[in-house]
């Protein structure tokens, strides 16, 4: 059976990709806002703030989200 490089399915595939990391992206943008409320609500620390936004942005440079 030959393969070729760019099959039927591979637009299709790429866009569900596609689709699904915009999913997650707006996931990491979601959970940054929850913590920046609960931070303007003094509900955390800003201390807490920073440790969290800070693991926030590490996962999402490793996962190349942003």
């Amino acid at each position: 059976m030959d393969i070729k490089p760019e099959d039927e399915e591979s637009p299709m595939v790429r866009e569900m990709f596609e689709e699904i990391m915009k999913l997650i992206r707006e996931k990491q943008i979601k959970l940054e806002s929850i913590v920046l409320r609960t931070t303007e609500q003094e509900m955390i620390q800003e201390e807490s703030f920073r440790r969290i936004h800070k693991i926030l942005t590490e996962y999402g440079k490793k996962k190349k989200w942003l």
